[in-house]
């Protein structure tokens, strides 16, 4: 029993010697390898391998430094700091294996009193995920957009000035530079409207009215599109003149070469379905040189299969002279082409959709069967599938039957 109690009274004298010698050891790790302050050029360009290693030594002593268990407070809120500069600097590497921690850390420096650090690491973490966000690969590391405009906006708050309003130009930046515009959209979708109410609150008018186009486009899925513009003959357009007809918008320049190169499949899908309800209207954004004349001159005599462009062709130049709000700037059109498909109540149905795809969506909304499909139940939509399935699968039969009969 008595040597029982002595081998407790040494373990329990032992224990502490050797986690003051680790966290000595440690320390030190960390004391070579990591600066104090950050780097001023960080973000401007990668880190060099030799600080990347040194960034990876000091994340791995920090870890072991938590599982002490004599650690004080100062000692831990040292270690805080010097494993937030670390991972700062790796995520500028290798966001995804240290995005996630880098913001943990930024909220566990807060609530430390480590305020001036947790600013700078939350400006980090704001940053990094401002590009983070825009990425589309596989290898993205999944963040959610709304929950990063909210954090942005928070900081703001707290941090009023020149820095929070460069990481929202930043964020809006990164977003309107994503190549492919429906995931910029619903990117938009998400972060227009909770900057715009920031915006607003703070009475920053002009930079929250500078994002309605962005919010009107990227919201525009499922809801009635405002049609309007004047015809090249300079005559107001009538948009009841639609009503009740499936209708595609091609926003286009006789200068944009893919716009020109889309305008044979149109003209095919126009003769096509024209008699089901189907209209097409051309809206000239009257850039880049595109008066009225010229795009008059461009559409009586440019063939295209031996063919002219047949639809109604709006101009946006002659609108805007004659004080007319345009489309092309209600909804930001910034980029051409630009297809949206509206559906026959008036609300759009896709947009930006693929021309290749522009078939299969056009023959389903001019079908006269596609309203009432839209009202159906998971369960009704499936058991009409299923009937639409084997009756085409008896058709098939008796062709089969018919084609291999005898003469």
């Amino acid at each position: 029993m008595r040597i029982f109690f002595w081998t407790c009274v040494l373990a329990l004298c032992f224990i502490p010697c050797v986690s003051a010698q680790d966290w000595a050891q440690l320390r030190q790790t960390i004391e070579d390898n990591i600066p104090a302050r950050l780097p001023e050029d960080l973000g401007r360009g990668v880190p060099s391998p030799v600080l990347v290693d040194a960034c990876k030594a000091v994340v791995e002593a920090a870890n072991r430094v938590y599982a002490l268990t004599d650690l004080d407070d100062q000692n831990r809120r040292w270690t805080l700091q010097r494993e937030a500069i670390a991972r700062i600097l790796l995520a500028y590497v290798d966001a995804p294996a240290h995005y996630a921690r880098l913001t943990a850390l930024s909220d566990e420096l807060d609530q430390s009193g480590l305020r001036n650090i947790a600013r700078l690491t939350e400006e980090h973490v704001l940053r990094i995920g401002c590009v983070l966000v825009t990425q589309t690969d596989g290898n993205a590391i999944n963040i959610c957009i709304q929950a990063l405009a909210e954090r942005m906006v928070m900081f703001a708050e707290q941090h009023p000035g020149q820095e929070s309003s460069q990481l929202f130009d930043l964020l809006l930046r990164e977003i309107r530079m994503m190549r492919q515009a429906r995931y910029r959209d619903r990117r938009l979708a998400v972060v227009a409207p909770i900057f715009q109410e920031y915006f607003r609150k703070i009475h920053h008018t002009a930079k929250a009215d500078a994002l309605e186009p962005d919010i009107q486009r990227a919201t525009l899925h499922g809801k009635p599109m405002l049609l309007m513009g004047v015809d090249l003959a300079g005559n107001a357009f009538d948009p009841a003149m639609l009503k009740g007809k499936v209708v595609l918008l091609q926003f286009w320049g006789t200068w944009c070469g893919p716009c020109k190169a889309e305008i044979p499949e149109l003209i095919a899908l126009y003769e096509k379905y024209r008699n089901d309800g189907f209209e097409i209207i051309g809206i000239n954004t009257g850039d880049r040189g595109d008066d009225e004349r010229r795009v008059r001159q461009f559409v009586e005599t440019t063939l295209f299969g031996g063919k002219t462009i047949p639809w109604t062709i709006l101009h946006e130049g002659l609108g805007e002279r004659k004080n007319r709000m345009t489309m092309t700037k209600f909804y930001g059109i910034d980029e051409l082409p630009v297809l949206i498909l509206i559906g026959r109540d008036g609300k759009v149905l896709h947009l930006y959709p693929l021309p290749n795809a522009l078939d299969a969506l056009v023959a389903e909304a001019t079908d006269p069967l596609a309203a009432i499909r839209a009202t159906f139940t998971e369960e009704e939509r499936a058991q009409y599938e299923e009937n639409r399935r084997r009756q085409q699968e008896k058709l098939d039969q008796q062709i089969r039957e018919t084609l291999s009969a005898p003469q």
